[in-house]
């Protein structure tokens, strides 16, 4: 009982952070990859994940097409017998931060950040236990595609953190960090 409770103190410390870039009306992708090409968004998406365990799920991981260097990917999947190089398969949002609070600990960096990194489903599961949105907001808006979950924003503080302006093939774009109004209580959800 008494490593349980130890485990659970400790990952009160832990923050989920969610990294996003979605068009105005909160579409993602096309289901099978980023539609935009951003110039500087990946260096920047690098520098908010190294060293972090991403949460993803399998359509995410098959977009990307190997592990991240320097950070580990967890992948959500109902598929019971997946598996993939230098990936940790998972079945639940818990499995998933479970296995990145195990993960940070034995980096010992004192890194206490997991990273929600999507597709659609994986953000639809894990904003609720985010403390911290890292957005890059597009200036289109796609009829169609996958769509970042619909949340209150009465709950979040929105700081734009940079603005871009448009380029001869890409829309331009906005920087904004989201931190959650209400602190959580915990990481780790109770059962």
């Amino acid at each position: 009982m008494e490593n349980s409770d130890n485990k659970e103190s400790g990952n009160k410390e832990l923050e989920m952070v969610c990294v996003v870039a979605m068009a105005r009306n909160r579409v993602i992708g096309d289901g099978t990859g980023l539609i935009w090409h951003l110039p500087g968004d990946l260096k920047r998406v690098k520098a908010l994940t190294m060293g972090c365990p991403l949460i993803m799920g399998r359509r995410t991981w098959d977009s990307i097409g190997r592990a991240l260097p320097g950070r580990l990917s967890i992948v959500l999947t109902r598929n019971t017998r997946w598996s993939a190089p230098d990936a940790v398969p998972v079945a639940s949002m818990e499995a998933a931060i479970s296995a990145g609070a195990d993960w940070l600990q034995a980096q010992g960096q004192g890194e206490r950040r997991i990273i929600l990194f999507g597709g659609g489903e994986i953000y639809a599961a894990g904003l609720d236990y985010c403390k911290v949105i890292e957005a890059t907001i597009i200036d289109a808006e796609p009829e169609s595609g996958v769509r970042f979950p619909k949340f209150d924003e009465n709950e979040w503080q929105d700081s734009c953190l940079e603005s871009m302006a448009s380029g001869e093939d890409y829309p331009a774009f906005h920087y904004h960090r989201l931190v959650r109004k209400t602190p959580l209580a915990d990481l780790i959800p109770k059962s």
